[in-house]
């Protein structure tokens, strides 16, 4: 969809496909999906993407096939569009009898899940100098995920690992280790697009991101006047306490922001602590410089603790963005203007194809 048709009214049908999970391919349409249903994307969940619908009978019917959900837009110019928004593992527990009418609740998964319900079945060693988002892209494709082309990654694990050896589900499944593998190349999460395809992309802060979508006020705003402007600024610390600690020592450095800037203790009229311990102390130092690394430490992550969270929340026309995704807000009236990554997103499979969307960004002071 290109930002010109975005300004304009459109007509939109859904449609759900059978996807067959050997071939990758659609093989034919599911006519029983009642209509209304909603598609939830939330980046700080494992799975990122799930989907409520209703089915108009029985949800063995879908087999082990998975599950693509359509957006079929038209515009009075006659031009078309048809827009993917989904693939699921669909789930269906429950059914409601009526007579001969029955109608099941699906609750669908993206494919993301099946990567978080595999465990190793033993230990997987990953050597010294290997590329993790190369070891990620394997995991996902053994369990028969398609992964999107990737940028190249120039870091390289210092030493050996094993995979598969944590002691909760978080650490010993596929999807954990994969994104345990992109933490360390300061890769973001897994996700997966509409198709099903798994996108593995660097972190970059949204300023140094061009803007996928930029939402205006005016005759083709195409958001809603009433939204949410937030910023999140009350649990900000002006004290930061670091501790560093073994069994016969402890250096201890403090950090106080008693400026007249808007977190200080001063601004703030109280304390705010924030308190962090480590256990690696290099041997080599003096009590003095060993309590100056404290206080530089402390004084490091006063800085980085004063961030401020301004969140987003407001409804929109479907316009292509995702989680992760950067946005600009520029709404004069209401006076908000900035840029946002997309956080959260809840797309409503009504006439209009309503969007719910959270997005934020880290304020530093």
């Amino acid at each position: 969809m290109d930002q010109l048709h975005h300004t304009m009214p459109f007509e939109v049908t859904y449609r759900v496909m059978r996807v067959s999970r050997v071939t990758g391919m659609e093989t034919g349409r599911f006519d029983g999906i009642l209509d209304g249903g909603t598609i939830s994307r939330n980046q700080d969940t494992s799975t990122v993407e799930s989907a409520d619908l209703e089915y108009h009978g029985d949800i063995s019917e879908f087999g082990a096939d998975l599950i693509r959900v359509w957006a079929d837009l038209t515009w009075p110019d006659g031009t078309s569009e048809s827009i993917p928004l989904g693939t699921f593992l669909p789930d269906g527990p429950q059914r409601s009898v009526n007579g001969p009418i029955s109608t099941t609740p699906v609750s669908c998964y993206g494919r993301l899940r099946e990567l978080s319900d595999a465990h190793f079945a033993q230990p997987v060693s990953v050597p010294a100098g290997s590329n993790p988002v190369d070891v990620a892209a394997s995991i996902c494709r053994d369990v028969g995920l398609e992964v999107l082309p990737y940028e190249p990654c120039p870091y390289r694990t210092g030493s050996g690992m094993t995979l598969g050896m944590g002691s909760s589900d978080s650490e010993s499944t596929k999807l954990g280790a994969v994104n345990s593998l992109l933490t360390m190349a300061g890769w973001v999460s897994a996700r997966t697009d509409p198709m099903g395809r798994v996108s593995l992309k660097p972190y970059r802060e949204p300023a140094e991101q061009a803007p996928a979508w930029v939402f205006t006020e005016g005759a083709g705003a195409r958001f809603c006047k009433e939204m949410t402007d937030e910023r999140d600024w009350f649990d900000v610390p002006n004290q930061v306490i670091c501790v560093y600690a073994d069994q016969d020592h402890e250096y201890i450095g403090v950090a106080v922001d008693d400026s007249t800037g808007p977190y200080s203790t001063r601004s703030r009229g109280r304390v705010i602590s924030r308190t962090e311990r480590y256990s690696d102390i290099p041997k080599d130092k003096t009590r003095a410089e060993l309590i100056a690394m404290a206080n530089d430490k402390a004084a490091q992550l006063l800085v980085e603790s004063r961030s401020v969270i301004h969140r987003l929340t407001f409804t929109h026309i479907y316009a292509p963005i995702g989680v992760g995704d950067v946005i600009e807000m520029h709404y004069p009236t209401g006076h908000v203007d900035g840029r946002f990554a997309v956080r959260t997103q809840t797309l409503h499979l009504t006439a209009g194809l309503s969007v719910d969307t959270e997005a934020r960004y880290f304020e530093r002071s």
